[in-house]
């Protein structure tokens, strides 16, 4: 549900790669008519009721990308937003007009809860620091996110959409974006987050922003949407490798008790299905619904917790939002 001509050159190279994506049903509904948040909340509402995940690509995508989480608006519960982006568009006090400042400064529910990777120092607002630490919010610059991508999987899992810039490859591997900003993720290490999120049973909408190109594409413009192609078919892949596993169902699901070296006792919860692991916010401390609750996590978080006595700093202020 783009708009053209940048979404039609994404088609061209989507459509030619080669599909492995078994009974995955795809089905395209062409480009959105007005690139408004008004024309598109609706009709995401309509996807989401549906049981449809849409995917969203194409240009510049400030009012697509507000209207994606705006579309969770009705649901009373916290909100996981995951974005990849070299800027963190988010102003550090309500007023402005940044991309995100719709979710994170509304005053009432639902809240967003912000887990944001990529993002280059260089061109990041330092005032964003204290609304991080004081909201709990999860922020992983180019050097966290390019270090160990596996990392990245625990908080993408426990995202509900994805905003994606192409301005978070590299771009020598994409240079028909906004900027001259050499710096940035592989095409290969953006590849394998997109899996993640496709991957995960929570993500419930996905979009691909920042594609620029001009009606005649020019060698850099076909060698982006080739890009953004491969992005996306990551993502499809990963969708189709769902394990149905929380928070789908809790079936399958193994117990773990942690109460050595730790002043509370802890539970870690592991699906046979996919190997995945969660981890159980204190009873205590909970608040909220029962999604939010089991919080993603590694094995290697596990075996910290169980071996070392202590907890990694995402999953203390994990529990901090509650």
């Amino acid at each position: 549900m783009p708009t053209p001509p940048t979404a039609d050159a994404v088609r061209r190279h989507l459509y030619a790669y080669r599909w492995d994506h078994g009974q995955l049903q795809i089905a395209d509904l062409g480009n959105l008519r007005k690139r408004t948040t008004e024309f598109t909340i609706p009709l995401l509402r309509e996807l989401h009721a549906a049981g449809i995940l849409p995917v969203l690509f194409g240009g510049a995508g400030e009012a697509t990308a507000r209207a994606q989480y705006l579309a969770f608006g009705s649901l009373h519960r916290q909100i996981g937003i995951f974005q990849l982006d070299q800027y963190i568009h988010l102003s550090p006090e309500p007023g402005s007009d940044k991309v995100l400042d719709a979710a994170i400064h509304r005053p009432e529910p639902p809240h967003y809860h912000l887990a944001h990777a990529g993002s280059q120092r260089h061109l990041v607002d330092p005032r964003l620091d204290e609304l991080f630490y004081q909201r709990h919010f999860e922020r992983y610059s180019l050097g966290e996110s390019r270090a160990n991508a596996p990392d990245l999987e625990p908080c993408i899992r426990d995202a509900d959409l994805a905003l994606v810039e192409i301005g978070s490859v590299l771009h020598a591997e994409a240079p028909a974006q906004a900027g001259y900003h050499p710096s940035g993720l592989s095409l290969q290490e953006a590849g394998q987050l997109c899996y993640y999120a496709g991957n995960s049973d929570r993500m419930s909408s996905f979009g691909l922003y920042g594609l620029e190109v001009s009606e005649k594409l020019t060698p850099a413009g076909e060698l982006t949407a080739a890009a953004c192609a491969q992005l996306l078919w990551y993502f499809l892949h990963g969708v189709s490798r769902r394990a149905g596993d929380f928070p789908v169902a809790t079936t399958g699901m193994v117990e773990y008790i942690v109460d050595a070296k730790l002043p509370q006792r802890l539970t870690f919860w592991r699906s046979s299905r996919s190997n995945r692991w969660w981890i159980q916010v204190p009873a205590d401390d909970a608040r909220g619904e029962q999604r939010n609750r089991l919080v993603a996590c590694s094995y290697q978080d596990y075996l910290q917790a169980s071996q070392e006595g202590s907890l990694p700093e995402r999953i203390v202020r994990a529990f901090s939002r509650y």
